[in-house]
């Protein structure tokens, strides 16, 4: 097993139960992946190398205020990128400071 971040697997499963339910005016691909990372990148990771430290972090999430703590990055995200989606379906054009 490879190092990485355990909360990944875990924003990706929480945001594809509720994807039907999120309102967005794009749901491709790219801006469900920059949903996800967006949350990643508001979260703090939890680095694993073993199957059972995935098991650990996953035992974790089942507290009610870590869940919802992850269900509000989620939710911050996803206003984000609803907000200003940069997929092609909106003919996304970088700014100079995005380059």
């Amino acid at each position: 097993m490879r190092v990485f971040n355990a909360m990944e697997p875990l924003v990706a499963e929480a945001l594809h139960e509720n994807w039907s339910d999120i309102n967005m005016p794009c749901k491709c691909d790219t801006c469900k992946n920059d949903v996800i990372a967006i949350t990643l990148n508001s979260l703090k990771p939890r680095y694993v190398s073993k199957d059972y430290g995935m098991a650990f972090v996953k035992a974790q999430y089942f507290d009610k205020q870590m869940k919802a703590d992850m269900y509000v990055k989620i939710g911050e995200a996803v206003r984000k990128v609803a907000e200003n989606p940069q997929c092609e379906n909106y003919n996304f054009i970088p700014s100079n400071s995005q380059l």
